[in-house]
């Protein structure tokens, strides 16, 4: 019940998202939507959560905290899943995790390197061609849309959303 589109990868390619190509958890280095497809479809659930936010805190300078703080959930989700019950775990965040965790470095992923950040960093849901909007009506949350020239002021309310996708074959506790 994720929906996946290829039309969500092309927005990050123009106008060009800042962390377009730039690291190896977005697109074009990360898995593109047909096979995020049969990557999502070989697990059983999907724990999806959402930060409510002020619209404004999306354009002032140090807006990447508030990503860093979905990075921060998914990924202790993540671990807590794999430690207490489930076999696979999978974390996905919100935006790229370039600016968020290596804004004035090259990603050593791409250079061949080990992440700096393996523990936090992820990719995004928009980064496997998952439809937020769509996903969001789906789990009846309101969210407006706040695309790179919406203006703050026209909206109630922003969401940050992040997802694990879980596997619960080989439960090791219940």
């Amino acid at each position: 019940e994720i929906p996946v589109e290829k039309s969500v990868v092309e927005m990050c390619k123009s106008p060009r998202c800042p962390g377009y190509g730039k690291c190896s958890n977005c697109p074009p280095h990360v898995m593109g939507p047909d096979e995020a497809v049969n990557f999502i479809r070989s697990f059983e659930k999907a724990l999806v959560f959402k930060l409510d936010i002020a619209p404004e805190s999306l354009v002032r300078p140090n807006y990447h905290k508030l990503f860093r703080k979905v990075f921060l959930i998914c990924t202790e989700l993540e671990r807590v899943a794999l430690k207490e019950m489930y076999k696979e775990a999978k974390a996905l965040a919100a935006g790229s995790c370039k600016p968020v965790f290596c804004p004035e470095q090259v990603c050593a992923v791409l250079e061949g390197k080990k992440c700096r950040y393996p523990h936090l960093a992820r990719p995004s849901l928009e980064a496997l061609g998952i439809n937020v909007f769509k996903l969001a009506e789906k789990l009846d949350w309101k969210m407006h849309r706040f695309l790179r020239d919406t203006n703050p002021q026209s909206i109630s309310n922003a969401v940050l959303v992040g997802m694990v996708l879980l596997q619960n074959r080989g439960r090791v506790k219940s």
